[in-house]
């Protein structure tokens, strides 16, 4: 406000000054000794009436970008600050609110060490913005280094809910982000394999485990190294099955709930895909073989791979992953008998309790979080209010056209990733000891899939060293 009552004063006097320089300038010559009063009262006013249309405008101006000028420190790696989507996405922020963003270079964090960001944070060191994934920022919450956004998107008036709905991070009745994508777990297959085993392609419309599993074998052909199913080590394949089916990581009491029926059940149904129904890889020989994440593109020798839809990155780059044999794109299968379900982990934007410009912080995270899908760098927006019309926009001018090689169809990435009736579940565990929990689930459950200890050793193991992850953490 002071600085547009400075403009103001500022435009008065240079109406002034230019109607003065006209009488002055004019002084010295006959004409200007005849020139009506009138027509000098006219030429101030219209003077006065451009400075004041200018003086509309750069109000106007600074309406839509209030924060002209400020100046934020955002924290990430080396190798994301020189990434193409982070430099446009902030210039997107700069010219849509005005503020100038910093990177502050983090230096990437060893397995097992404590993340480098968290440590910078707890001990003060000055930074307006944050990324991670909802469990992400879990311990960044628990180390009290983040900023509840309530307070301030109540003071900016901005419905978070209506924008963002089920994909906000809420930890214990506050949120502390706002998301910008959710990386929703989808099914991929090869067209070629299908076609060498005569087997038609899946559709979307009720594809439950019994059906991937029942096709799996079709395609499934070990004396040629062909797998119908390729899944890999991460921790959410153990606990998958169960979450499907209601299970809860945490019972109301806040203590671990992995003696559940439905925990045990899961583990059997994950290892058994490879142990039993033979359509992967056991674990042991996945372990052994050092299969890696990209191995369904890089070896053509797997009829489907269900992940994360994050793996789709590698697709339509040719020249790292040359292939000629195109991909369907179908969703997450669920558990025959239950609704429609799929794995997702949001990426958000926080506002650490460092920085010192919150309102600014808020602001610039509520950009990113809305904007950044529209870079065209294949995300899928976490915002529940687009229409229709502007997700089949969005599908068909920018997510689908890198895969034209594919000829994967609007249809197709609407099924996959935009179904509004797919109850969507946390990919990862959140809660008291959630990291160490997840990584005591890998071992004891690789263990019994191994066949080294029986699914009740399994589940008496991780449900001990579960507790008491819990209870250190509480």
């Amino acid at each position: 406000m002071k600085r547009r009552i400075w403009k103001k004063i500022m435009g008065i006097c240079l109406a002034a000054a230019t109607t003065l320089g006209a009488l002055i300038g004019c002084s010295g010559s006959t004409a200007s000794e005849t020139e009506p009063a009138a027509q000098v009262s006219e030429e101030t006013e219209t003077a006065q009436s451009q400075v004041t249309e200018s003086e509309s405008e750069t109000e106007e101006v600074e309406d839509e970008r209030p924060f002209e000028g400020v100046k934020l420190k955002y924290a990430t790696t080396q190798t994301a600050s020189t990434g193409e989507e982070n430099l446009e996405l902030i210039e997107l922020v700069k010219e849509k609110t005005g503020i100038e963003i910093e990177f502050t270079i983090i230096p990437n964090t060893p397995s097992g060490e404590l993340d480098k960001t968290l440590v910078s944070l707890m001990a003060g060191d000055e930074i307006d913005i944050i990324y991670n994934t909802v469990p992400g920022l879990k311990p960044f919450y628990n180390a009290g280094v983040l900023t509840p956004m309530d307070e301030l998107a109540a003071s900016a008036n901005y419905d978070m809910d209506s924008i963002f709905g089920d994909y906000l991070p809420n930890f214990d009745g506050q949120v502390y982000g706002l998301p910008a994508f959710s990386d929703i777990w989808i099914t991929l297959y090869n067209k070629q394999i299908f076609d060498d085993a005569g087997v038609p392609y899946p559709t979307a419309e009720g594809w439950t485990w019994e059906k991937y599993i029942e096709t799996a074998k079709q395609l499934t052909d070990s004396s040629k190294g062909i797998y119908g199913s390729l899944m890999l080590d991460y921790d959410c394949y153990n606990y998958m099955y169960a979450l499907q089916k209601g299970w809860n990581p945490y019972k109301a009491d806040g203590s671990g709930n992995f003696e559940d029926p439905l925990f045990k059940e899961s583990l059997e149904f994950f290892y058994g895909l490879g142990n039993d129904e033979k359509i992967q890889q056991n674990i042991l020989d996945f372990k052994a073989s050092n299969t890696p994440w990209n191995a369904f593109v890089t070896s053509g020798q797997y009829g489907m791979f269900m992940c994360g839809g994050w793996t789709t990155s590698i697709l339509n780059n040719f020249e790292k992953y040359p292939r000629d044999w195109t991909v369907g794109l179908l969703p997450m299968p669920y558990p025959e008998g239950q609704e429609p379900t799929t794995l997702t982990v949001p990426g958000c934007y926080a506002v650490p309790s460092t920085s010192k410009n919150k309102e600014a912080a808020f602001a610039a995270a509520a950009c990113m979080a809305e904007n950044q899908y529209t870079l065209g760098f294949g995300r899928v927006p976490a915002r529940v209010d687009l229409t229709d019309e502007e997700i089949a926009d969005y599908i068909e001018n920018s997510l689908a056209k890198p895969f034209e090689f594919d000829s994967l169809t609007v249809e197709d990435f609407k099924a996959a990733w935009f179904d509004s009736n797919r109850k969507a579940l946390s990919e990862k565990i959140i809660g008291a000891g959630s990291s160490e929990i997840s990584q005591i689930i890998i071992e004891e459950g690789q263990l019994y899939g191994q066949g080294a200890q029986d699914i009740d050793s399994a589940i008496s193991k991780i449900a001990a060293r579960a507790k008491e992850a819990i209870e250190q953490e509480q």
